[in-house]
């Protein structure tokens, strides 16, 4: 690996300085914007639906595409990164994120705007993994679990502040532009990045590489047959196509393998090093990322079906009753790096687990015994309960994943563990759905919805109570942190 900069070399004894962290803060707003694009549609999506004429099969279409198009290709924008540098990637991820933007704020019709959402996906996808991998390259080890911290802060403040923008933009409605602007804001955005995007490091491989294009074309279908169905198959009542995706996605994972394996033992570069595979904590760190996301990302859209369904708040107000958990999550991301070098990083992770599991399950009483207007208030402290665990795991989970992971890889990782946390997180709301289920014969009673719920959270605690002996468990086959 090569990395270059105007401030020469960076390496674990570089100087922390103040071009370094300019350059962590530009790619941290870089994932900012793309992570509450994922939710700021949330909000929009009615508002849409009137103006554009749309079912509500498209609007959930224009939600769906944008994630599988991100879950698509984070591995592939990674290791794109890895081959031909960072600060590349982050200049045509930007490009193509600002034009597809552009886009979907003048799109005319559904159709028009699906497409620009999935080319909206396929953008991020290039731009998200280069955040992690700059952090991994340019960061100084002792500084690093700080830098972190922040991104995992960041992370949560995104997906709560996305659909606050959106309320924000449509209630302003400047010009009539309505939900246009949610788009038209990524603008100056991305112009700051092209602005300042030589701060981060031109990386680039050493010698000349190749995309492995087999491995590309099979992770995409792999990871298609698999999203489709748990996004859109699911809103539609799981037609036969779905399941038939969802039985060739391990089918088409196998091939992957395989091609992965023989350039390997040809000596070429396969998407996704086997090297990769041999570090017990990246191991140990992916399957964290499945279980716990898969606990942890779902209840927010059935919370906002109890509180829009069965109270009659708007999507707005919605977002705001969950702030809590995004300031809980801001406070201990913070913390977080303190904590690490005291108890350290595993420590940490069982702390915040234990953190998640407590304040799930206490959301159990005030679905139980109060169900009147007065839920959101008394969701409060276990939302903060639980917001706090989220920003302890984040950091320390992804400095314990990437511990052993050399600079030339770190794309290819970030890109998969990014990808691990999109699968986790749609197959926890298959399930949490499954137990969620209501009367379908008319719109579902506050009882209905709040049943169902309490079904969903103890799912979310048993998922938690899984990672957290797996964090315990798989200590043994990682390095002391």
């Amino acid at each position: 690996m090569v990395t270059e900069s105007a401030a020469g070399p960076l390496d674990d004894r570089a100087e922390y300085d103040r071009r370094t962290r300019s350059a962590v803060r530009l790619v941290m707003l870089a994932s900012f914007m793309v992570l509450a694009d994922v939710s700021i549609m949330n909000v929009a999506g009615p508002v849409i639906q009137r103006d554009l004429g749309a079912d509500l099969g498209e609007v959930q279409l224009m939600i769906a595409v944008y994630q599988i198009a991100y879950a698509s290709l984070l591995v592939t924008g990674g290791r794109l990164g890895d081959i031909y540098g960072r600060r590349l990637l982050v200049v045509v991820g930007t490009v193509c994120f600002l034009l597809a933007s552009v886009a979907c704020g003048v799109a005319q019709d559904p159709l028009q705007l699906i497409v620009f959402r999935g080319a909206q996906g396929a953008s991020a996808a290039l731009l998200s993994p280069q955040v992690v991998a700059t952090i991994q390259v340019a960061v100084p080890q002792a500084r690093r679990m700080s830098a972190l911290s922040l991104l995992g802060a960041v992370m949560q403040i995104a997906t709560i502040i996305g659909p606050l923008i959106a309320g924000v933009a449509i209630a302003w409605n400047p010009g009539g532009l309505s939900w246009r602007l949610i788009f038209f804001v990524n603008v100056p955005v991305c112009l700051v990045l092209l602005v300042r995007h030589t701060l981060v490091p031109a990386d680039r491989a050493a010698g000349r590489r190749r995309i492995d294009g087999a491995g590309v074309v099979l992770v995409v279908l792999t990871l298609l047959a698999l999203t489709v169905p748990l996004t859109v198959a699911r809103g539609r009542g799981w037609p036969l196509w779905g399941w038939v995706m969802l039985a060739a996605s391990p089918l088409l994972l196998a091939a992957f393998a395989f091609v992965q394996r023989r350039l390997n033992a040809r000596g070429a570069e396969p998407l996704l090093p086997l090297q990769l595979w041999r570090e017990g904590g990246f191991r140990a760190g992916v399957l964290l990322y499945l279980v716990f996301f898969g606990g942890a990302i779902c209840f927010f859209l059935y919370y906002a079906l109890v509180l829009q369904g069965g109270l009659g708040m708007s999507a707005f107000w919605t977002s705001v009753s969950v702030t809590p958990y995004a300031v809980g999550a801001m406070a201990s991301s913070s913390y977080s790096r303190k904590l690490v070098p005291r108890i350290g990083a595993r420590r940490t992770v069982l702390t915040g687990i234990t953190f998640c599991c407590a304040g799930t399950a206490s959301m159990l009483l005030p679905l139980a015994l109060s169900r009147t207007s007065a839920l959101p208030v008394w969701m409060l402290g276990p939302l903060t309960i639980t917001g706090i665990g989220m920003g302890l795991v984040i950091a320390p989970l992804l400095s314990l994943a990437l511990a052993g992971i050399e600079p030339a890889h770190a794309g290819a990782a970030s890109g998969l563990l990014s990808t691990v946390q999109q699968v986790g997180g749609a197959l926890g709301v298959v399930v949490m759905g499954l137990l969620f289920s209501v009367s379908e014969s008319g719109p579902a009673s506050l009882s209905e919805l709040g049943d169902g719920l309490m079904r969903g959270l103890l799912f979310e605690v048993a998922a938690f109570l899984l990672a957290a002996v797996l964090i315990m468990r798989l200590a043994r086959v990682t390095r002391p942190a």
